[in-house]
């Protein structure tokens, strides 16, 4: 009997096994499949309104003068006087620089008596020209005297009552008196050659003096116009040259902002200044917002630009401030038709936008005008593109992942 029952209790735990497991798998409740459920991104949007507006370009210009000088010396002199220094504010007349002028005085000095001397010699010809003319009336009327002498003398010789001697006197008077008044003839001919000759040399002198004297006002540098000294190169003592550099100033009067226009930008200001319109610009300086306009557009592209340079003037009073100095400038373009403004954030890389079409992003390209002052709402982007519709629902901020096609909610906020 226990043997019976230790071989027939694997049996029945194995039937009993077997029965729990039909019993289970009759009773399982089948499998139902999982529906993938797409996420829903929530997202704000702007209405697209074709407009004419103003758009601006936003640049880094450098402040300059046209009118910076970099005075240098005409002559070799020792430096006298510095009483300025950089950053020193000049007016017209100021000393600037001062040069030892005693070697010039002396030679000023010397070419003033050479003028004398030659004013002496003019006067001199005159009066010897004057007496010269009186002289020769005198001997032309002594030549006449000799030749009724030397009638007188023949008519007696042939009459036996004067002597061959006497002729020969009368004759030898006559001629040594026409040879006097040939000799004053010729002097007084030779008058205006003589008077051409003292005056040039005159002229000489007068050069020379003028020369020195300008040389003498030129050691003493002076401020030409309104300015500020951007550098000194010299100190009392120095011996300078010709040529040499002694200050570099700059007039305050004349300031102004160069700035690269992308060539994008470049037909609309080039047809703007020939078409005479008022291109402005504002530059934020110190706190003071600026009003700038546009004056001009280089004539030359140096090696390595990437556009041309425009010259912008400050409108108004003069404005104190540094040459070289870096100056955030906005330039308000001509106004395009048919543009739509965006918030900044609505762009994507350099020329994509998403419109929202059905609750799902799609994707389109835009052209970038420029940029546009939108009030309190800060600085907005204007775009153009015909895949873009009028009123069209367009993705107002940055959203990671968007793609082509991802579902969304917008909550348009308007423009």
């Amino acid at each position: 009997m226990r043997r019976l029952f230790k071989f027939s209790l694997p049996v029945l735990l194995l039937g009993g096994s077997l029965v729990v497991f039909l019993w289970l798998k009759a009773s399982q409740v089948p499998d139902q499949p999982i529906e993938a459920i797409e996420k829903t991104w929530t997202v704000t949007t702007v209405s697209a309104q074709r407009q004419s507006l103003s758009p601006t370009v936003r640049l880094y210009g450098r402040i300059e003068s046209p009118h910076e000088s970099h005075r240098r010396t005409a002559i070799s002199a020792d430096v006298q006087q510095v009483p300025v220094l950089a950053g020193t504010t000049v007016v017209p007349g100021d000393l600037l620089v001062q040069l030892d002028d005693r070697s010039l005085q002396l030679l000023l000095r010397q070419r003033e008596g050479d003028l004398l001397e030659i004013k002496a010699q003019i006067e001199s010809e005159k009066r010897r020209y004057a007496a010269d003319l009186e002289a020769l009336k005198i001997e032309k009327t002594l030549l006449q005297l000799g030749e009724k002498a030397l009638a007188r003398a023949e008519q007696l010789a042939r009459t036996q009552a004067g002597s061959a001697a006497r002729v020969d006197e009368a004759q030898y008077a006559q001629h040594a008196q026409t040879l006097a008044i040939a000799n004053r003839q010729r002097a007084i001919n030779d008058h205006n050659p003589r008077l051409t000759q003292l005056r040039a040399r005159q002229q000489r002198a007068k050069a020379l003096h003028d020369q020195v004297r300008n040389d003498l006002e030129r050691t003493a540098v002076r401020a030409l116009a309104p300015g500020k000294v951007t550098a000194v190169h010299v100190s009392p003592g120095d011996r300078v040259r010709a040529g040499d550099q002694l200050v570099d100033v700059f007039d305050t009067r004349l300031i102004e902002v160069r700035a690269q226009i992308p060539n994008r930008h470049l037909p609309t200001l080039r047809h703007g200044l020939s078409a005479g319109t008022d291109i402005a610009a504002t530059a934020n300086i110190e706190g003071r917002v600026r009003s700038l306009r546009l004056d001009r557009l280089a004539g030359k592209i140096e090696p390595g630009q990437g556009g041309v340079d425009a010259f912008f003037s400050f409108r108004g009073h003069a404005i104190s401030i540094e040459l070289g100095r870096t100056i955030a400038l906005t330039i308000e373009l001509p106004a395009k038709a048919q543009v739509i403004p965006l918030p900044a954030t609505a762009i994507y890389g350099a020329n994509t936008v998403y419109r929202v079409i059905n609750n799902r992003l799609d994707r389109v390209a835009v052209q970038r005008v420029g940029e546009y002052d939108n009030g309190e709402q800060g600085s907005w982007v204007l775009v153009t593109g015909d895949a873009i519709k009028e009123g069209d629902a367009v993705l107002s901020h940055q959203l990671p992942g968007a793609v082509d096609g991802l579902k969304v909610a917008s909550a348009p906020t308007g423009n």
